[in-house]
């Protein structure tokens, strides 16, 4: 028997796939946010950022997750009133999540569904067009990671998308070349950081050990090896350096007989996952994270908020965020050695570095706030929904038929 998309937070029941346009105001449009778990991720913080940010009055906001077992993102749209749903996906070729999806959409009268990650993506795609949801939007937030096949799967399923979101340029163009999407059907937005919570907080370097960090999940697409080995590169000129790595995944255990294995495990710290970042933001002298592929990182943002000067691997978006020579320093991938260099380079000269962390504050303020990010999605929503549904919105009436 095919169990039932499992509702974690009341949402308002309805029937039908459409929603009709009206003589009078329509109530706020159903949109669901679809990702494959509620882990404290860069794709489920954006996904809880946007579906808090966006007005109520216009949007309906829902949130499921393919796997909804973990529970941290979840706690924290449930408190805010968004209503969320678990799949109950229990592998990937768990083939019944395709019917609860459907059920889902159509129980709940989506008008607009927007996914997040590959199988997020992959399913929602088939199965929106299926049930004929008017607005599928699909979020691509990283460039040359996937394996061929998985390329290929989305290269196949991209035309059932009515729109795909980027989260830099680079990969906007990346996606334009691999998948084929025309201009109309594809924009950028990158990712926004709360400015007020993430703030640059003041340390004093005489007082304690030097310490660098990265919040990045313990993933292999982050790196944290070479990261590791370029740790204890600079262990010679800074003993007494600390390493702070928050975060959890499944490179943990392997990190961990790695940081044994160069003798740095007295001065690594492996913190875990985090409901709050900014603490410990607020205790490293430099930020440095090693990605091989990436997209917009979050982590790497929120560091520039922290006022934190930053080494990185010049990969994906990041170069968009840390200018190289303005607000840090940026490396290739893979390089212990170089990234090493780097790293001694900041933590020699004070001064540059903290030149560095505020200008990357001023650059963050400019463009990677949280507020403009939501301003754009939101304006694309309306213009998506003027288009394939034939509406409009206007303040103090609602929407109405164009």
């Amino acid at each position: 028997m095919v169990q039932a998309a499992r509702v974690l937070s009341p949402s308002r029941q309805g029937g039908g796939a459409t929603h009709p346009v009206k003589d009078g105001p329509a109530d706020p449009i159903p949109l669901l946010f679809l990702v494959t778990h509620f882990d404290r991720g860069g794709a489920e913080k954006i996904l809880a950022r946007c579906a808090v940010g966006l007005p109520r009055d216009k949007y309906a906001v829902r949130a499921a997750a393919l796997q909804g077992r973990s529970r941290s993102v979840a706690g924290e749209l449930t408190q805010k009133g968004i209503p969320i749903h678990d799949l109950a996906m229990a592998c990937k070729w768990d083939l019944r999540v395709l019917l609860r999806l459907a059920r889902l959409l159509r129980r709940e009268r989506i008008q607009i569904l927007f996914t997040f990650m590959f199988h997020p993506t992959l399913l929602g795609r088939v199965v929106g067009w299926l049930c004929r949801v008017p607005v599928r939007i699909s979020s691509e937030r990283v460039m040359a990671w996937e394996g061929r096949g998985r390329r290929l799967l989305n290269q196949w399923t991209v035309p059932l998308a009515t729109h795909v979101v980027a989260v830099s340029d680079r990969v906007a163009a990346y996606a334009a070349r691999e998948f084929r999407i025309p201009p109309d059907r594809l924009s950028t937005i990158v990712n926004g950081v709360d400015l007020d919570h993430f703030r640059p907080a003041l340390r004093d370097r005489d007082a304690s050990p030097l310490v660098i960090g990265c919040t990045a999940r313990l993933h292999r697409k982050n790196d944290h090896a070479t990261l590791l080995r370029a740790f204890a590169r600079l262990s010679t000129r800074w003993p007494e350096a600390r390493l702070l790595l928050v975060g959890r995944g499944p490179e943990e255990p392997r990190l961990r007989a790695l940081a044994d294995g160069l003798k740095v495990s007295p001065r690594v710290n492996f913190l875990g996952e985090q409901p709050d970042v900014a603490p410990y933001l607020a205790q490293m002298d430099l930020y440095v994270q090693a990605s091989v592929a990436e997209g917009m990182p979050n982590s790497v943002l929120e560091a520039v908020a922290a006022g934190l000067p930053v080494v990185a691997t010049a990969v994906g978006g990041t170069p968009e965020v840390v200018l190289d020579g303005q607000t840090g320093l940026l490396v290739a991938p893979g390089d212990p050695s170089a990234l090493a260099d780097a790293m001694l380079t900041l933590l020699a000269d004070p001064r540059l570095a903290e030149r560095f962390g505020r200008a990357g504050r001023a650059r963050v303020e400019a463009h990677f706030g949280e507020g403009q990010m939501i301003r754009q999605v939101e304006a694309l929503l309306d213009r998506l929904v003027e288009c394939h549904l034939g509406l409009t919105f206007r303040p103090s009436v609602g929407w109405v038929g164009c």
